[in-house]
């Protein structure tokens, strides 16, 4: 039981990089075969353009949300590891409300842009695969990125080094 427990438990905390890595993987195979078959046997698969297009649009949103995790997304830290005490407290939950502020308006734009793919039955060019399976990755990615910014932020309030510089020690 308790290693099915270690499993998902591994898994939800590594889920943006298990996606991202098995779109790589099939990105880097599909791309592969198509160089192959234009080299070899003149045969153009014009589908693995898009396919590899809609991958990349996935991995990007997700390699996004994945950077919250470990906070290496890009940011000032020359200008907040200066901060102690309550400067720092603000910053942290100031910097922590503007970003769910911007996630909650790709939330709310990308669930509107989503649905109107869907209800206008909108395809793509060569597969003729749903526009909003794409779209999808924007609000689906907006809910992976506020959920790794908060546990971000509760993991590192634990932290002895951190608590030291929210106390200005």
């Amino acid at each position: 039981m308790k290693k099915s427990q270690g499993f998902l438990k591994d898994f939800f905390d590594n889920f943006e990089e298990y996606l991202c890595s098995i779109a790589l993987v099939i990105m880097s195979v599909v791309t592969f075969m198509n160089v192959f078959s234009r080299k070899v046997t003149w045969f153009n698969m014009s589908f693995s353009q898009e396919l590899v297009t809609t991958m990349f649009v996935w991995v990007c949103c997700l390699a996004a949300a994945s950077a919250f995790k470990t906070d290496s997304h890009m940011g000032f830290a020359y200008i907040t590891d200066k901060f102690r005490g309550n400067k720092r407290v603000v910053h942290t939950w100031f910097r922590l409300l503007i970003c769910c502020l911007n996630y909650g308006i790709w939330i709310f734009w990308g669930t509107v842009m989503v649905y109107r793919q869907y209800k206008y039955g909108l395809l793509t060019g060569v597969l003729e695969m749903p526009s909003w399976l794409i779209g999808l990755a924007i609000p689906l990615s907006a809910v992976c990125s506020i959920i790794r910014m908060i546990q971000h932020e509760i993991n590192l309030s634990k932290q002895p080094e951190e608590i030291e510089k929210r106390r200005g020690e």
